[in-house]
């Protein structure tokens, strides 16, 4: 029987030790991994360390999966082939990606993803491709972009992955105006658990779910970027959050979609405490419940 809540950070080859000692249940290959085109003895040491992992997931490099230049994008396929074929290579069940930025025609983006997505799963057996949301109208990643995108594809290998402070910003239209105090006041557990309900439809095989604070910052004084914070030191509220997962896990997860994924996704310097802070918070939430 599998656990219904599994929870982890991300990790390079070198650091799953760590994550071992502190008992860390799930982990994720990083981007850079990808990135540095490591060669395949890298992902076959990566699935041996790792086998003891009760899941092991991995989040594609930082290349969009839609554009208008089309060489560059078939060079970006070309790059998430490789990678997802080395995420299963060591172990990876799950495969997430950033969709990338949007151009002019919305449509025409989501079908261009659409089809590198395709040809993702060409190229694999069995992993699952997870399309994380975004935080602004300016990507693709819009739960509407994911569902269109899953449509399009026709593959239940395909599905959801909330990052859960791009949801706060996106849907409290804190890119707007960047006030995320103001915005973090108004939102209770209601709002988490009403839009993981409305979209649990999108969810494959697994609630998928990140997080890390945040804030933010505006370039050239018009173009909107976050940064993400120690756990304690950003937005959203983590003890709204917390409480609201709780709920939904206990009540609206068990018989509609198991097991849930919770990865924390924060700064690297704080990462396994803010991790482990992160899943305390949820759990003792979750005990309220049982």
């Amino acid at each position: 029987m599998r656990a219904i809540l599994e929870w982890g950070t991300y990790n390079g080859l070198s650091t799953l030790r760590k994550a071992f000692l502190l008992g860390v249940r799930l982990t994720e290959i990083p981007p850079g991994d990808f990135m540095k085109r490591r060669d395949e003895g890298y992902f076959d040491s990566y699935r041996e360390t790792a086998s003891s992992f009760s899941v092991i997931t991995a989040h594609g490099p930082y290349y969009a999966l839609s554009g208008k230049d089309l060489d560059t994008l078939e060079k970006s396929r070309r790059v998430h082939v490789r990678a997802i074929q080395m995420a299963e290579r060591a172990g990876a069940s799950v495969y997430n990606v950033h969709l990338g930025g949007v151009g002019e025609d919305r449509d025409a983006s989501i079908h261009l993803a659409a089809e590198t997505v395709k040809e993702m799963l060409n190229a694999t057996k069995d992993i699952i491709i997870t399309l994380e949301t975004t935080y602004s109208p300016k990507f693709l990643g819009f739960p509407e972009d994911v569902r269109a995108i899953m449509e399009i594809v026709g593959d239940e290998r395909v599905g959801i992955s909330f990052q859960l402070e791009n949801d706060f910003i996106r849907e409290m239209e804190v890119y707007k105006d960047g006030k995320f105090h103001e915005a973090d006041s108004k939102v209770d557990e209601q709002f988490w658990i009403g839009l993981l309900r409305k979209h649990k439809d999108l969810f494959a095989g697994h609630v998928s779910l990140r997080f890390s604070q945040v804030t933010g910052l505006y370039l050239r004084k018009r173009i909107f970027v976050k940064k993400r914070t120690p756990l304690g030191m950003g937005y959203p509220s983590l003890d709204v959050l917390s409480r609201a997962l709780a709920e939904y896990i206990v009540k609206h997860v068990e018989y509609e979609s198991t097991p849930v994924h919770l990865i924390y996704t924060g700064p690297p310097e704080t990462k396994y405490r803010d991790a482990i802070k992160f899943y305390y918070y949820v759990a003792r939430e979750v005990a309220e419940h049982l």
